[in-house]
This record gives C-alpha cells, structure tokens and sequence, in this order.
C-alpha cells in the first residue's frame, strides 16, 4: 500500500514538473517578455545601418542579461538571419555554424536543437527536418520542434498537410496559449479544426490587453473567416465590428499592432474610412523605415502610369511627384525611397536641369552607401543611378563606375540561394532565369558609358561578354513565352549598342545591320516604344538609313508599317500555365460547394485574385 502510495505521488509530481516545465518553455517570463517589448524601434531619422547597430547592441545586452533563454536567443538568431541576409551574405553560415556547434557539443537538448533548426529552415531545411525530428524523438515532451515543423510542412516545397496539422495539433495541445501556434492555423483548411481552435484562440485573446494578444485578432478573424462558408460573412463582420469597438477603447496609440489590427478589423467590416484611418495615424505616428505618411497616401491616390499612357499624362503625373518630394524630403531626408522616387520623376521629365538630376543622383548615392554598411549598397542602387544617368547622357565615367560595382554586387549576390522551402521547379526556373538578367543589365550599361566616352575597345569587350551572358539567359528561357520575350527585348538592346559601337568605329554598313536586327528583335518581342521617351534606336537607325542613302518610303515599307501596326495591337496575350491545379473547396455566395473534381471534364474559367 505504501510502495503505491509513494508511486503515485512520485508520478503526480513528475506530471506537475512536467506541466511546469511546458508552460515555461511555451511562451517568454514576464521580465523576458518585457525586455523584448522594450527592444529598439526604428526612429525615422536613423539610416537602416545606424539601426541595424543599435538592434544588434540591445540584443547582446539580452543575452548577457538572460543567458540560455530560449526566446531571447530566438530573437538574436532571427535578427542576425535577417541581419546577414541584407548585409554580410559572406558572414551568414557564421550564425548556423555557432548553433551547430552548440548542437554537437550538446545533442540531447531540444533547445539547442531547436534553435540550430531555425538557423537552417530556408537553407538547409531537409536538415532542419531531420534536427526536429531527432529532438522531438528524445524529448518528446519538448513542444517546439513541432512548430518549427508545422512551418516547414506547411511550405510549397516540403508541403505535407497531415504533417502539418499533426505537428500544430501537437504543439497547441502542448502549448494551447502560445499565439505563435495559432498562426500556423491560417494556411491550414480544415474547417472542424479551425472552428475548434478559433473558439479557444477567441477566449484567450478576451481576457489579454498587450500588444501582442492586440496583433493576433488578426489571426483569430483569418481562422474565423476560413471556417466559415460565404453566406456566413455577414454575422462574422458583425463580430469583428464588436471586436474593433473593445479594441479602439484600448487606447494602444504608442503600439503599431493596435493600428494594424485596427487597420485589418475595419477592412473586414466594410469600413473603409476607419481602415484608412488607422492605417494613416500609424504611418504618422510609428511610421515603418521604408514609408512616409504623406509618400504612401499620394501614392495610393496616383496611380502611376504604364509605359503605354499618354505621353501628357506621363509628364503630369512625374511632374507633380517631384513636387511632392520636396515637400517629403523635408521630413525624411534620408529616406532612400523618397530619393527613388525623385530621381525617377527627373528621369522622365525632358526639361530637367542636367545639374539637379546630378545632385539627385548624388545624394542618392551618398545615402544608399552610408546606409549599407561595410559591404556598400546592393546591385539593385548601382544600376537605378546608372540607369537614369544613362538615359538622360550624363556622366558617362559614372556610368562605367556604378555598372563595374553593380556587376561586382550581382556576382556577391548571385551566390544567395533560394529560400529552399519556396524553391519548386517554377520558382526556381523563374528566379534563377531573371537572376541571370542581371549581368545583361550591368554589362549593358557598362557598355553605354564607354560608347558615350569614345572608348570603342573597351565598349567591344563589353558587348563581347554580354553576347555570352545572353545566350546564358537564352539557354535558361526554353519555352516559356514570357521568358523568351524578356531575352528578346533585352537582345535588342544588345544590337542597339552594338550599332552603336559600330559608328564609333566608323563602320556605318555594318551599324545599319545592327540597328535593323535591334528593330526586328523588338517586333519579334511585340515591345512597342515607351510613350513620352524619346525612342532613340528607332531615331539613330532611320538617320543612319538616310546618311547611307535610304529613302523615306523606303524605311516605311521596311520598318514603319510593322512598328504601326504593332501599335494597334492589344497588350494582352495569354499563357498556358501548364501547372497542376490543387484539389480545392470553394462555397459561392449563394452557399453551393464547388470542387476540382465536380468540375472534371468541363471547360471552366477560374479567376485567381489574392487579398494582398
């Protein structure tokens, strides 16, 4: 009796242990938590750099101040994975070598497991998989590695449904308060299961107030709303409507997930005019380093113009958006995107001083650099300067130096893979054929630059290697029609220069040759000129064509009649996606449930729209 005795109170005190240990490991103490909240926001005066260095600093302060904690180190490994990801790429392996190291030195801690497994999801997510699984399977009662793998079945690569809701299951009955769990919840499409969970997740968030309970609204409205078939929206809105009236009298002003909640919930509600406020309000109080409130609602009341408007509309619309950025830049003068922007206005309008187009460019260059870091701007900065400098025949030596550093930068960045979990074959073709672009980009401006100096070898050289990097792009297009026209165009620039280089040289016969191949390349990729832009391949073939005796009927029987009717051609062509479509179930508005295979074997017209 008392061997029994003693048992059982031997195993109510592991399961109390045991219970005290989950509730520990599912969400941050107090102090922790309070810490993370107390982390450095971003202040509108600080460049990206300036704040990368003070977020770094307050996290090593975290780590000495909680040593082993499993949310702060979290917190360190996300920052520094973001962190390498923009900047050091060279460095990036140094994070997961680090917890690798920790791992080996320690295998049978699930934390260090875990934390190692986030340095490799995106990576080496395969490996993560493995490190997970392994953890889970010493220490089964240690819940994060079932969310880590939540995630990475939940991805298009590693996509494994029942995976996935098992490792959620797992992880919420583990941790049935930890909001991380719930967002794992809205890619998944089992209503039962979301209508269970949406239940639990709406009566812990009634009784929370912080910032972060505030946020995962968001979440319980995306789970509600999925559980629910079409018909049932209208009662749904009517709850959000209820939870927007709790949550505004929370007052969080000085909280950026209040706005958005805010934001989102009166979206849901049809209420516009909240939603915009909410969305204004944060943007002029606790504003993201990348928007300006006056920028992001110009533009979202201007639409900007496609290549084909009319050309008077063009110059209106770029014409009053580099007014408004005088007036941005007063408030956010180190804000790159507000020099984007000017220097693009600038680029397509004519009657731009050449020396203010240079000072914009100027400062742009100074900010992206001083705010890049050890490593300088990305390739992306380079060729935008370039691009603008060349168009309006500025500063050709300029043009050579950004190009050179561009090229250089794309070669760096060229060696950062795809996120693996997002890496499908589509994706990967996609991604891998417009990376190789790039070069053709860099080395066509590089090209540019010397043409415009006179430097005829250098140009040659140049064209030379982007006649290789082409056909690389060539090889990499096969059959897709989008990516055959996007070589194309970018081969007709290639012919343009070369004409170009050939006129320098001198030789006149053989430059008409070439502006006739850029001409035709660009019929072939149905690429009309841009509207308002002066289209100067067209202009230096036909005075080229008149110098060496060609008429004017001539050149309109030769290229004038195609390029016209070309014009009157409409924009949109379409595509076989040649992809395999999902099994899916959809309820119309009318409450009638449609699948895949209710509709096999008939001819259907699907429109595919996302929210974002």
């Amino acid at each position: 009796m008392r061997t029994s005795l003693l048992l059982t109170l031997l195993l109510a005190a592991a399961a109390s242990t045991i219970q005290a240990q989950a509730t520990d490991w599912c969400s941050p103490s107090p102090a922790v938590q309070a810490a993370l909240d107390q982390l450095p926001i971003q202040s509108p005066a600080e460049t990206e750099w300036e704040f990368r260095q003070k977020d770094r600093a307050a996290i090593q302060e975290l780590l000495a101040r909680f040593p082993g904690d499993l949310f702060v180190q979290r917190k360190y490994i996300q920052n520094e994975i973001s962190f390498l990801w923009m900047y050091r790429r060279t460095d990036k392996d140094k994070v997961i070598e680090e917890y690798k190291t920790q791992h080996e030195r320690n295998p049978d801690d699930p934390k260090l497991a875990y934390l190692y497994g986030i340095t490799l999801v995106g990576r080496q997510s395969a490996e993560a998989i493995k490190v997970y699984n392994a953890a889970l399977s010493k220490s089964p009662g240690f819940p994060w590695p079932h969310f880590g793998l939540a995630g990475i079945y939940g991805s298009p690569v590693f996509q494994n449904n029942d995976e996935k809701l098992s490792h959620v299951k797992a992880f919420l009955t583990a941790c049935p308060e930890a909001l991380d769990g719930y967002e794992q919840l809205t890619s998944v499409d089992d209503k039962s299961m979301l209508t269970a969970y949406a239940s639990k997740l709406r009566v812990l968030l009634q009784a929370r107030t912080d910032q972060d309970g505030i946020g995962a609204y968001t979440t319980l409205w995306a789970i509600e709303f999925k559980a629910h078939a079409l018909p049932e929206y209208d009662a749904l809105r009517k709850q959000v409507a209820e939870d927007l009236k709790r949550i505004r009298a929370l007052n969080l002003e000085n909280k950026r997930q209040w706005y958005t909640t805010l934001e989102e919930g009166y979206k849901l509600a049809n209420n516009q005019k909240e939603s915009d406020w909410a969305l204004e309000e944060r943007q002029r109080r606790l504003p993201y380093p990348w928007e300006q409130a006056a920028m992001s609602k110009w533009n979202r009341d201007h639409k900007r113009p496609q290549m084909d408007e009319a050309a008077d509309k063009k110059r209106a619309y770029y014409a009053e958006l580099l007014k408004q950025t005088d007036l941005w830049l007063k408030e956010r003068p180190r804000m790159p995107g507000i020099w984007d922007s000017r220097l693009t206005a600038m680029e397509y309008l004519e009657d731009t001083p050449a020396a203010d187009v240079v000072a914009t460019a100027d400062e742009y260059y100074k900010l992206v650099t001083g705010d890049a870091g050890p490593d300088g701007p990305s390739f992306y900065d380079y060729f935008t300067i370039a691009r603008v400098l060349t168009r309006k025949h500025l500063q050709p030596e300029k043009v050579v130096e950004l190009a050179t550093k561009g090229l250089t930068k794309v070669k760096e960045e060229s060696a950062d893979p795809l996120y693996d979990t997002y890496a499908t074959k589509e994706n990967l073709q996609e991604f891998t054929f417009y990376r190789s672009l790039d070069p053709v980009t860099g080395s066509g401006y590089q090209a540019d630059g010397y043409i415009q100096l006179k430097q005829a070898e250098k140009a040659r050289i140049t064209l030379s290697r982007m006649e290789d990097e082409l056909q690389a792009s060539k090889g990499l297009a096969g059959d897709k029609a989008e990516f055959k026209k996007e070589y194309t165009i970018r081969l007709a620039s290639w012919w343009a220069l070369m004409a170009r280089a050939a006129e320098l040289e001198g030789h006149d016969q053989d430059a008409m040759a070439y502006y006739e191949d850029a001409l035709l390349s660009r019929l072939d990729a149905q690429q009309t000129p841009e509207t308002g832009v002066k289209d100067e391949v067209a202009e230096n073939a036909r005075r080229l064509w008149t110098k060496l005796g060609g008429t004017n009927d001539g050149w309109q029987l030769w290229y004038g009649r195609r390029a016209d009717s070309l014009a009157t051609v409409a924009g949109l062509t379409w595509e076989d996606a040649n992809q395999p479509l999902p099994a899916f179930d959809i309820t119309d508005i009318k409450g009638k449930t449609w699948t895949l295979a209710s509709l096999k074997g008939k001819v259907t017209f699907l429109n595919f729209w996302a929210s974002w």
